[in-house]
């Protein structure tokens, strides 16, 4: 478990229980938990819709989890985040290779042609006579 989740997990090892069934207060728990307001607002919904037949401890067990899930999946959008730049920061490195691969190709092509030129220039004349 990264330390991110161990720190969510550390939050999370005595859980307020959230006064009766309402929303805010649920919202409320899962926010000191750790997640974002507008994912607490939706899940605390989600289990104020659920948890009618709960007991406290079950619905104590439900916010606990769900704390945890938000933490490893905030945890895993930042890696992605971050693989993605890595991506970019790839693809930018790899252009500018091939515009320098390029760049040495035309000097490749240049010193061929002023080669050959000099190895015209210089051939001997098959006419010529040396005594």
């Amino acid at each position: 478990m990264s330390s991110k989740a161990a720190a969510a997990g550390a939050r999370m090892r005595s859980p307020e229980p959230p006064e009766g069934s309402g929303l805010a207060e649920l919202r409320r728990e899962l926010e000191r938990l750790g997640i974002a307001g507008d994912v607490a607002e939706r899940l605390a919904g989600d289990l104020v819709a659920n948890s009618a037949a709960l007991t406290p401890e079950a619905r104590r067990g439900a916010v606990t989890g769900m704390a945890l899930a938000s933490a490893m999946h905030q945890e895993r959008a930042e890696v992605l985040l971050q693989s993605q730049r890595d991506l970019a920061d790839i693809e930018r490195m790899m252009a500018g290779f091939a515009a320098e691969l390029k760049k040495v190709d035309e000097a490749v092509k240049i010193l061929s042609t002023f080669v050959s030129r000099i190895q015209e220039q210089s051939a001997p004349d098959p006419n010529r006579v040396v005594h």
